[in-house]
């Protein structure tokens, strides 16, 4: 088991601040994200969007849906209460979609090593102690698919280069997450617990 999960619980239940005993109530990492999305929704200044896909609940279904070739958008007008955290949380699935589209951890690896970033990922498999070691906004910039990244910079009322940032503060910790044992990580069972983190947020989204 990878320890990817945990990640992205850690990032929802800083999105959440004060409210993570109300979402712990609900069950695990799935009632964490419920009370994310839930929440963040339900900031949109417009009521009659509050059951529409708004705020971050409508950037996660935006990018679900282009990974899945759906075709889910927000509403234009989008909750002021956007912040750093919730950012974190809208780019998980950017990263992990990204991480899909390369061929699963493996591709993905290989594919940041080909943009001159081998000793950034030797740093982020290793489970030496320590943070993750950065990786510049211009690295992700060439990584990234602009249009998603304008989309969800679009949406959250952000200029791009802070989902550039966010991305960087995240992709690290994903990497990290997904390998718990180095190089002897079990690649079918991380990208699989990638789809299931995926398949857990379109799963709220559809609610």
């Amino acid at each position: 088991m990878t320890n990817l999960s945990n990640i992205v619980e850690i990032l929802a239940k800083q999105a959440l601040g004060g409210q993570q005993s109300n979402a712990q109530s609900q069950g695990g990492l799935g009632g964490i994200l419920g009370s994310v999305l839930g929440n963040l929704g339900n900031q949109s200044q417009q009521p009659q969007q509050t059951q529409q896909q708004g705020g971050l609940g409508g950037i996660l279904g935006s990018v679900l849906g282009n990974l899945t070739g759906g075709q889910q958008h927000a509403p234009a007008q989008q909750s002021s209460g956007f912040n750093a955290q919730s950012l974190l949380i809208a780019v998980v699935p950017i990263v992990l979609a990204w991480i899909q589209k390369n061929g699963g951890l493996q591709g993905a690896l290989d594919k940041l090593k080909g943009q001159g970033l081998t000793s950034q990922v030797d740093d982020w498999v290793s489970t030496g102690p320590g943070a993750n070691a950065n990786i510049n906004e211009q690295a992700v910039q060439n990584l990234f698919d602009q249009n998603e990244v304008e989309q969800v910079a679009q949406q959250a009322q952000v200029p791009t280069n802070q989902v550039y940032g966010a991305i960087s503060s995240v992709l690290p910790e994903i990497i990290d997450s997904l390998t718990p044992k180095a190089g002897e990580t079990d690649h079918h069972e991380a990208n699989s617990d990638i789809q299931n983190v995926l398949n857990l947020v379109s799963a709220f989204l559809k609610k």
